[in-house]
Formats: C-alpha cells, sequence, structure tokens
C-alpha cells in the first residue's frame, strides 16, 4: 500500500487498523502506525503550502518516508501474523 497525497490515507489506516487487531494487541506496532498518522499530517500542511508556492518539492520527499514508513509496518505485521 502506497499514498500519493494526504487524502488516501483514510483508506490505508483502516486497512492497517483491521490488520493490527486480527493479531492481537501489540503497542509497538499501534505506536508505529499513530506515528505515521502524525506523519500524514504534517504532509497535509505541506501540501498546503506546496499549493500556495506551487512547489511539491518538499511533499515528495515526506510522501517517500511515510510510503517507506507503511512498507515496514506491513512488513512487522506479517511477521507477527506469522508468529501466532
Amino acid at each position: 500500500m502506497e499514498i500519493q497525497n494526504s487524502l488516501e490515507w483514510q483508506r490505508i489506516n483502516s486497512d492497517l487498523t483491521s490488520q493490527l487487531s486480527s493479531i492481537g494487541y501489540n503497542p509497538d506496532l499501534h505506536k508505529m502506525l499513530a506515528n505515521i498518522s502524525k506523519m500524514v499530517s504534517e504532509l497535509s500542511n505541506l501540501e498546503v503550502e506546496a499549493r500556495r508556492l506551487k512547489s511539491s518539492m518538499r511533499t515528495d520527499v515526506k510522501v517517500t518516508d511515510i510510503n517507506k514508513a507503511i512498507n515496514h509496518l506491513e512488513k512487522l505485521i506479517l511477521m507477527a501474523t506469522l508468529m501466532r
């Protein structure tokens, strides 16, 4: 799962939340999800600024970082599922 902008986060967040609930409670993975949500909030603020300045350079870096974090969380969820 990847995002291109902050508006796509709701769908991915619900998917990740349902995957997390299926593996049982793991506070570390929930904290990672909360941190990604904070990153998306920062991205949203950057997108507003980018539209005003007509430059998306800073948002591209943030989207890449968020997608890496999502990918890492997905792998950890997979590992937790396999360890059950």
